[in-house]
């Protein structure tokens, strides 16, 4: 059967598994923190979306616990949802019947399986696109020979190490979202090809292409949409060509209207709507004035034209990635600017196409080209369908890194074409063929840098191993760091801030400090309430001149509370923590983040800053070198004296 002859041939299949293993480990030590044993660690907020998903659909409900999506739930009559499809979490269902044991554990093993589906079902994709290179029609060819194996390894290597290796770099819904809507999406493009190398005489490979199409389009209904589209087009035209009734052409139109059918009754459940989501009802948008007038603007849309300038410039700009010096070397560049008529919602850091799937960037045009020239039509289909599935990410009204993903279904389904081009015109260019083989390689850094680069920027002990390396390396002072004071601006991400007597290191991150490392006692207090041997607990959590924070333990009357007591005659406050002791708690006065709060078994609350200002934010003044003591990694970083920092 002719899907059969396009797979990969063993030898083949040996490089692509080498490149499949390359982008797994790597994904894995990146998503881990370099801690593989980490795999099954819970994860953070949004990583039991469809854990919670898959629980009450065990119930036969949609609607979801709304303590789970928090400020990311819609409220639809007083009922919370999620907008995420539910395919992966109907994958989930086999361990939510264990109730919560699994909850949050299982993103980053469902990521690496996709990542292996998106290596596997590439290099099938290629060998299906060199039956149509080489033919020039639907007719098969033999196996591949030595540049048969390696234009499937590159084609497998420029899928692999694209955005789609950037996934590791946040363990969200999110990302898990994307790198499964991109497996399927493959699957699914490879399977219209293999039909319509059939002659379009197999039903088997037409019920799978439209299985895969609603399990994509389910997942994420943009990139769904752009393959469902694929599928119907291809019945359509093998409809007028036939100009009959044909059994297979009416299952591939059937095919690529049951995803866009599946996905507006769901939506429709859930929203009321068929295809939009109101954001305007989403928990977030009724918390925040400033997101509420956003969705205003927009009618209640994610999505605008007004927002095209902005992200068409941004995801398409070769220069979104900076050089340096520190480890891992490359950096996201300067953020976005909106340049529409309406402001985009969230500008967060991302990179380009071009800069970030370069190689795969060059394949697709070059396949583009021979797919025009040819008037290949299904191929040409294929590529049209699923560019239209790219376009929402240019109208949304958010700039995020992997919206690229998005983006990569057309590129794929060109670049399958490309690659044997590009093999036939460097066939005996051997520096030509190494020199693709190095942007494969700068693939595989550009996305894994950028993935370290997020999921590592905040935290403590990668600034420690950065600059550790750099003094190594270079020995002079370190770069990129500067003295700060409260109210200071910020550099760019990345950037690293220290208070003059080292009792603080702050990070900048998207026009904010965000604090790496405070001396406790001065800017942060921390502990744990215990029970008392005999009585009732009444413990001061922190005093100053001006205020006191003072947890007491309820007498069986009235419960326990946290108050705050304000020594100027002004009224403090009474908060109730209806906790069983022990519990922990932290107290953060921090002039630099304007942060002014405290957190009593998980329970937050705001602390009046005009008192904490006013008589000095030190919870509990401590000499310099005690300061020195507990600050460590600020006193690593500083440690040239050119800080007035005394050295180690």
């Amino acid at each position: 059967m002719t899907s059969a002859r396009t797979r990969p041939t063993l030898t083949t299949n040996r490089l692509v598994w080498v490149i499949t293993a390359v982008a797994v480990v790597a994904f894995w030590l990146v998503s881990t923190s370099l801690r593989p044993w980490d795999l099954f660690a819970r994860a953070g907020f949004s990583s039991d979306f469809y854990d919670e998903q898959a629980r009450v659909m065990l119930r036969g409900r949609l609607a979801v616990d709304p303590t789970v999506p928090g400020p990311e739930g819609f409220l639809i009559d007083g009922l919370t949802y999620l907008y995420y499809g539910p395919f992966l979490a109907l994958l989930r269902l086999p361990f939510a019947v264990f109730g919560d044991v699994f909850a949050g554990r299982l993103v980053r093993i469902s990521m690496l399986i996709a990542l292996v589906l998106v290596c596997r079902w590439s290099a099938r994709l290629a060998s299906a696109a060199r039956q149509t290179f080489r033919a020039g029609d639907v007719s098969g060819i033999g196996d591949p020979d030595e540049d048969g194996r390696w234009a499937t390894a590159l084609f497998t290597a420029s899928v692999a190490f694209s955005p789609a290796l950037f996934s590791a770099g946040w363990i969200t819904v999110y990302h898990e979202t994307e790198l499964w809507a991109l497996a399927l999406a493959i699957v699914t493009i490879t399977l219209t090809v293999e039909l319509a190398a059939s002659g379009f005489s197999d039903r088997r490979l037409v019920v799978l292409a439209s299985i895969g199409a609603l399990a994509t389009t389910l997942t994420r209904a943009p990139i769904g949409l752009g393959v469902s589209f694929a599928i119907g087009a291809c019945g359509i035209v093998l409809l007028i060509r036939r100009r009959s009734i044909d059994p297979v052409a009416g299952l591939a139109v059937i095919g690529g209207l049951l995803p866009v059918v599946a996905h507006a009754a769901i939506n429709f459940v859930k929203f009321g709507t068929l295809l939009s989501v109101p954001g305007d009802k989403q928990l977030l948008s009724l918390q925040r004035p400033e997101r509420a007038a956003f969705f205003e603007s927009t009618g209640g849309s994610f999505f605008a034209l007004d927002f095209v300038p902005t992200t068409l410039v941004q995801y398409l700009r070769p220069d979104a990635i900076r050089f340096e010096r520190l480890v891992p070397f490359i950096r996201f560049g300067p953020p976005a600017e909106n340049r529409g008529g309406l402001d985009v919602e969230t500008i967060t850091p991302a990179s380009s196409i071009p800069s970030s799937a370069l190689l795969l960037l060059v394949l697709a045009l070059v396949g583009a080209v021979w797919i025009a020239r040819k008037r290949s039509l299904i191929w040409g289909l294929v590529v049209a369908a699923t560019s239209l599935g790219a376009v929402p990410s240019f109208l949304i009204g958010f700039v995020a890194n992997r919206y690229l993903i998005d983006m990569l279904p057309p590129l794929i389904a060109a670049g399958a074409i490309g690659v044997w081009r590009v093999g036939d015109l460097t066939r005996d260019r051997r520096m030509v063929r190494l020199g693709l083989a190095g942007l494969a390689v700068f693939g595989l850094w550009v996305n894994a840098s950028l993935a370290i680069w997020t999921l590592e920027l905040k935290s403590p002990g990668f600034t420690e191993v950065r600059y550790d390396i750099d003094r190594a390396i270079f020995g002079s002072d370190a770069p990129n760091v500067t003295t700060i004071a409260p109210g200071d601006s910020t550099g760019r991400d990345g950037s690293v801030g220290i208070l003059d007597d080292c009792s603080g290191i702050y990070v900048a991150e998207q026009g904010r400090w965000v604090a790496l490392e405070r001396t406790p006692g001065l800017r942060v207090v921390a502990g744990e309430i215990e029970v008392a041997a005999e009585g009732s607990v009444e413990q001061v959590l922190a005093s100053t001149d001006l205020w006191s924070l003072t947890y007491r333990e309820g007498d069986g009357v009235r419960g326990s509370d946290v108050t705050f007591d304000r020594k100027d005659g002004e009224a403090g406050f009474v908060r109730e923590i209806p906790l069983a002791l022990p519990i922990s708690f932290e107290i953060i006065a921090d002039p630099v983040v304007d942060s002014y709060f405290a957190d009593v078994g998980g329970i937050q609350f705001f602390l009046p800053k005009d008192v904490l200002v006013a008589g000095g934010i030190e919870i509990d003044p401590v000499g310099i070198e005690s300061v020195r003591e507990s600050t460590p990694l600020c006193v690593e970083v500083a440690a040239s004296d050119m800080f007035g920092v005394v050295s180690r």
